[in-house]
């Protein structure tokens, strides 16, 4: 005979789509081999990872039964159906139809003792001499009328208690049948263990369950002291959880570990290679091409986005980040925020202006990942001491390396863009030189004087056979930088209510064997 037991939820760790569970505490075995068994489990629980541990004893088997059980009714679920609503509805017509009748009884009662008041008074009358036979037609006509009219009444509402009566107990038989009680999942774990000496011994039952999901957010906020800046970045696990049981005080543990993706070799496939002379076209021209590219490169939130479904990207290697304090989270499906954990580290803000993509110039700060573990990538919600100024992505940063965020746009800054090209083709040489020529319009309409920086590219050649040349004499201002990836960097000094052009220009040149620009 099994011995029943119910062991709580002391540890919950959450994976990418699923969770895994351990439940633990004290029991009190015999002597002996034994049979154990586990109540409370969730219904959802996969069988093939339960797994058992007990101090000081053996576990021999372990696994899961499941069986259905009446789940006692809660209060008012006839209202829950239609059917139920209608028997609802002919029960409190019945009370209204009783009412009635005994009301009407009533009424015929006072009208009966209304009649004898009359016909006593009638009588005596006519033993004293006094004759009234007009008043005293009109007033059993009266009583008459009223009898005959109550009579009526009552007879037709004890027809209609009759006929709710009928309905309402065809409609309870509809219920009854169509109504069937509904029934509640079990599952247990049936453990057979031995234990040698018996008595007090600590049991862990572990197993995996679906229906729960976590994802890593963030609440950065840039704080301005006289002489310094610092960011504030607190880190948070939003869970959703639908697994059939309350997850009540239990330590959390978030993983970005996937134990069940299933790997395989790659296919090996026949790949020859055949070598052959280049053709007399193929001597004399060279194939190029403009592409765009990415700077794929860790921290200040360049890592690659995936085009894939949303997911955990840790950057390849499995991370475990542990909450803050014990936890309880109901089994609802709605998103609960765990902390994890926050750190303020010093930083530098600059405002930046990127005219190729938006005219408005933004305040982004730069600041070093002081935090216990690395930055999952990750919605992260942007704070200035005015409030809440918008919500931007973070992008998976190592430990220690260099996070970028921009923080809202300056309302008073704008930068236009205007763009323009064309080419000459020298005529012996049949040398091309496209020409381009970007000219930037910053406006300040604020009372402030405001230090910015605005960034421009220019293409990188990566053959001899196409040279791309920064022109500096029709470059006003004077770049700043200009990075080996073609950045262009100006860094300006705006005052208020004022406006200044500022231009950028370049020469690609290519010799007559290039072709594809």
């Amino acid at each position: 005979m099994s011995t029943p037991i119910h062991l709580p939820v002391v540890r919950v760790t959450v994976l990418e789509d699923r969770a895994l569970v351990e439940r633990g505490g004290e029991v009190t075995l015999s002597a002996g081999p034994q049979r154990v068994r586990v109540e409370g489990l969730s219904p959802l629980a996969v069988d093939r990872s339960l797994q058992a541990q007990l101090s000081g004893g053996t576990v021999a088997q372990a696994r899961l039964s499941r069986s259905w059980k009446a789940k006692p009714r809660e209060g008012e679920w006839e209202r829950k159906t239609e059917t139920g609503r209608r028997v609802k509805a002919l029960e409190e017509e019945s009370r209204h139809a009783q009412a009635e009748v005994l009301r009407l009884q009533a009424r015929l009662e006072l009208v009966n003792a209304a009649r004898e008041d009359v016909l006593r008074s009638i009588s005596e009358s006519v033993g004293a001499g006094r004759a009234k036979p007009e008043s005293w037609k009109e007033q059993v006509e009266t009583v008459r009328q009223e009898t005959t009219t109550t009579e009526e009444a009552l007879r037709q509402a004890r027809r209609r208690v009759e006929t709710l009566r009928q309905r309402l107990d065809e409609a309870r038989e509809v219920l009854d049948r169509s109504e069937e009680p509904e029934a509640d999942l079990r599952t247990t774990a049936e453990l057979e263990v031995h234990h040698s000496t018996g008595g007090t011994a600590t049991l862990r039952v572990k197993y995996l369950v679906p229906c729960a999901v976590w994802r890593p957010a963030y609440r950065a906020t840039l704080a301005k002291a006289e002489s310094s800046e610092s960011v504030t970045l607190e880190c948070e696990a939003v869970v959703w959880q639908r697994t059939e049981e309350e997850w009540r005080d239990v330590e959390l543990l978030f993983s970005t570990s996937r134990p069940t993706l299933g790997a395989s070799p790659p296919r090996l496939m026949e790949d020859r290679l055949r070598l052959r002379d280049k053709s007399e076209q193929e001597k004399h021209v060279v194939e190029v091409s403009i592409r765009e590219e990415e700077l794929q490169t860790a921290g200040e939130g360049g890592a690659r986005q995936s085009e894939e479904l949303p997911g955990l990207d840790d950057g390849g290697e499995a991370v475990t980040l542990r909450a803050s304090h014990r936890m309880t989270l109901p089994s609802d499906g709605e998103p609960h925020r765990v902390p994890l954990f926050q750190f303020t580290a010093p930083a530098t803000s600059e405002l930046l202006g990127t005219p190729e993509h938006s005219p408005l110039v933004h305040r982004v700060a730069r600041f070093d990942n002081r935090g216990p573990c690395v930055l999952l990538a990750g919605p992260v919600d942007l704070v200035r001491t005015s409030g809440y100024v918008g919500r931007a992505r973070l992008e998976f940063t190592g430990l220690g390396e260099r996070v970028k965020l921009g923080f809202g746009s300056e309302d008073t800054l704008r930068v236009g863009r205007h763009a323009d090209s064309w080419q000459d083709t020298q005529r012996l040489t049949g040398r091309r030189t496209h020409t381009h020529q970007v000219k930037l319009f910053l406006s300040n309409s604020g009372s402030h004087t405001e230090r910015l920086v605005i960034e421009e590219r220019m293409p990188v050649s990566e053959v001899e056979s196409v040279e791309v040349r920064l022109l500096e004499e029709q470059t006003k201002p004077a770049p700043a930088l200009v990075s080996d990836d073609g950045i262009v960097r100006f860094e300006l000094t705006a005052p208020p209510r004022s406006q200044q052009e500022l231009g950028l220009a370049y020469t690609v040149s290519s010799s007559a064997r290039v072709a594809g620009l």
